[in-house]
């Protein structure tokens, strides 16, 4: 039972499970299934048959960073699988007969939703095919940005869009236009609902039997149900979709609905279906955003545009209304986006005066009227409208591309849980005292002003505890099958050490853990980076990281490991003004840091740090020894066991390796972790860096059996989570772990 999402190179396809391996399983079990080649042809309804390995529902744990378990689960989703290409997708034949309908039966969906899903899927196909055909044939590489925007906007195909078009978007604080949000629902419905009016006041003596507003309104209802299902029920379109169904029943039944109720009912109606849909990104910006412009957003321009005035002063009168609206939606989800995101764009009123119209008014009706038309066989009708839609579209592109280019976009540390609702809170209060008359302004603003310093309050005392602690913090973040570590020394200095990466590129921890994990520690800038070796699954965050961070030196073996991609990382720090000295004896608020090889001797006989001849890229590892309140930690990198011979070796000539913590080298393979390094370092414990269920298989069981045959502690982040070591001042030593350590 399927519901397919397309993307770029392949599709993601909601299945109902009905059996694994032949047995049932209970109904409204929701697997989430990853086509990687080719798009689906499958409808909601088909069932398929398909042999792959299901995961459990299972993200990285870090502090401070979103639980992308916990979103999976508020989505519905039970499990994920993946298959590699749609020809793996074995249909069973129609929803409707036989052994497909028994399953349909099996998974519990009823016969009328599986109708409607499968009618919106396959409107779906035809508009994004008429969309595909007008912008430059069969889609993919070949088609123009302007045609990936309209299906963007008017379809909610966000995988389509280009990086540097979404930071235009981002730039003008207007990323809520390249989805089907709310705001695209809205205006859709008001343009039905008022030329459908139209057209019904326009029929004799209908008017004098019945009001065409009813009329239109009634007939609105399925139309935004309809449109909601087309693109994809996202949870904003879905609140948009229950606000905007309350307020045209509100006109059938001839009583007007209050804003604040209908979002109350909207809110009840997500958290009943699922509670956990509070923990939901868009949710949370799209309930506040929609309660700001409820508690004064709306009236912040007062007047209203009447048909009497000039239409230069009625033209005056709605740009004011949209910049006053875009202002109190703005301030007050800034502080949600800056807890998510760690920045803020001011230049947000202003790209949404002009992008939002644009892509509201102009790419969204005429694309969606020109991609029904064209689907439904009016071609010449549909492929006009769908020219006004392409026009309008590289207009928004062109001026994205110029917020881009010449709009700030302020990156920020990340207000805590407790900072970001007193300061949403203190935005709402501002707002409805802003049409209230005094005394109650004058009091709403002193409450406003309260939480205001609360929130200021708190994020001060955070960064005064950063900054004068007195304990050395190492946290080894959970990025997957890949390495991070980040140092908090005191005195507020900062060093990370790698920062993970996937292998064919899909997924950026730079972006998705380290970055949110450091704005959430009120870090802004690193005084250190080391990149251990040139891998992938060490090296690959790192741009993000130095594309959104100051960073002051960048240590590194100067292996290239032949990879240009080490090379590009090489030529963006310098861009950015890192420092790329050669590894040595550092010195930071009573944290010694100093590197331990590899060594190579140069012509006049000194040994300094850099690739032996014939290593291997593993072997090649810049480790570094931090030591702290006569405590240290040794970091490995990748060696293996060419390479810990070497390092142990090292003893010979007076170099210290013992440590009292170990992170585990190449996150513990068969060929590392060999007992000479063991018996020579002597942890007490040791830190294992590792992908949940990796596909190496590590770690490897022999290497487990090592540590515990010495009593060496083991803690792992794919079991565990991100860990975090914290070292006083006078040595002692405590452990804790995300999801508490065994």
């Amino acid at each position: 039972m399927t519901s397919p999402e397309p993307m770029d190179a392949g599709a993601r396809l909601r299945v109902a499970l009905a059996t694994v391996e032949g047995a049932p399983v209970a109904p409204g079990a929701t697997l989430a299934l990853s086509v990687h080649e080719g798009l689906s042809e499958v409808l909601p309804g088909d069932a398929i048959r398909f042999v792959s390995r299901l995961r459990s529902v299972r993200g990285l744990s870090n502090p401070g960073v979103a639980d992308a378990a916990l979103q999976a689960r508020a989505a519905g989703i039970d499990a994920q699988a993946g298959v590699k290409a749609a020809s793996a997708l074995v249909p069973i034949g129609s929803p409707w007969e036989g052994q497909a309908a028994r399953i349909a039966a099996m998974a519990g969906v009823p016969r009328f939703v599986l109708g409607a899903l499968r009618l919106a899927a396959q409107a779906h196909q035809a508009l994004r095919a008429a969309v595909v055909k007008h912008g430059g044939g069969a889609g993919g590489d070949a088609m123009a940005p302007s045609a990936r925007l309209l299906l963007t906007a008017v379809l909610g195909e966000r995988a389509g869009v280009a990086p540097g078009v979404e930071d235009g978007f981002r730039a003008a604080g207007a990323t809520h236009v390249l989805s089907v949000s709310g705001l695209h629902l809205a205006a859709v419905a008001l343009v039905f609902f008022a030329g459908l009016r139209r057209v019904l006041a326009a029929v004799p003596r209908l008017p004098l039997w019945i009001d065409p507003r009813r009329i239109a309104a009634a007939l609105a209802l399925p139309a935004i149900v309809f449109y909601t299902l087309v693109t994809g029920n996202a949870v904003a379109t879905v609140r948009s979709a229950l606000m905007l169904g309350a307020a045209l029943v509100g006109i059938v039944v001839g009583r007007r609905a209050s804003l604040l109720v209908t979002i109350a009912v909207a809110v009840m109606l997500l958290v009943a279906w699922s509670p956990l849909v509070l923990f939901d990104v868009s949710f949370q910006l799209s309930v506040v955003s929609v309660l700001a412009l409820a508690l004064g957003g709306a009236r912040l321009v007062p007047g209203r545009a009447g048909r009497d005035l000039p239409l230069g002063r009625r033209a005056l009168m709605a740009g004011g209304r949209l910049m006053a609206a875009t202002i109190a939606a703005g301030t007050a989800t800034a502080p949600l986006v800056a807890h998510h995101f760690g920045e803020i764009t001011p230049a947000a009123p202003a790209g949404n005066l002009v992008l939002v119209p644009l892509v509201e008014m102009v790419v969204v009706p005429f694309g969606l009227a020109g991609a029904g038309l064209s689907a439904l066989g009016a071609g010449p009708p549909g492929s006009a409208l769908l020219s006004v839609a392409t026009l309008g579209a590289r207009l928004a592109l062109a001026m994205a591309e110029w917020f881009r280019r010449l709009a700030p976009v302020w990156l920020t540390r990340a207000p805590n849980a407790l900072e970001t609702a007193v300061w949403v809170a203190a935005a709402m209060v501002a707002l409805s005292g802003v049409t209230r008359a005094a005394p109650w302004r004058r009091l709403r603003w002193a409450a406003a002003a309260a939480m205001l310093a609360v929130g200021i309050a708190s994020i001060a005392a955070r960064e005064l505890a950063r900054r004068f602690g007195s304990e050395l913090v190492v946290t080894f973040l959970d990025v997957g099958q890949g390495d991070a570590a980040v140092v908090q020394a005191p005195g507020g200095a900062t060093i990370l050490v790698d920062a993970g990466g996937a292998i064919d590129g899909t997924f950026d921890p730079g972006a998705r853990v380290v970055e949110p994990f450091l704005r959430a520690r009120g870090i802004t800038r690193l005084d250190l980076v080391i990149l251990s070796h040139p891998h992938p699954d060490h090296m690959g965050g790192l741009p993000r990281i130095l594309d959104r961070f100051p960073v002051a030196v960048l240590w590194s073996s100067g292996d290239d490991g032949h990879d240009p991609r080490y090379r590009a990382l090489v030529d963006q720090a310098r861009r950015h003004g890192a420092a790329l000295p050669e590894p040595a004896r550092l010195e930071r608020g009573g944290l010694s840091l100093v590197p331990l090889g590899p060594f190579v001797t140069d012509a006049r006989g000194a040994e300094r740090i850099g690739p032996p001849e014939g290593t291997t890229v593993n072997d090649a590892s810049l480790v570094v020894r931090a030591s702290f309140g006569g405590r240290a930690l040794l970091f490995t990198g990748d060696l293996e066991a060419n390479g810990e011979g070497e390092l142990t070796g090292r003893r010979a000539v007076g170099q210290a390796v013992t440590a009292d913590a170990l992170k585990v080298p190449h996150h513990g393979s068969r060929t590392s972790s060999s007992a000479e390094l063991l018996d020579a370092v002597q942890p007490r414990w040791a830190f294992m860096s590792l992908g949940w269920r990796n596909r190496f298989h590590f770690p490897n069981p022999e290497v487990l059996a090592r540590y515990a045959a010495r009593g060496i502690r083991v803690l792992r982040t794919d079991r565990d989570g991100a860990v975090t070591l914290t070292i006083a001042s006078d040595g002692q030593m405590r452990i804790s772990c995300m999801r508490g350590c065994p």
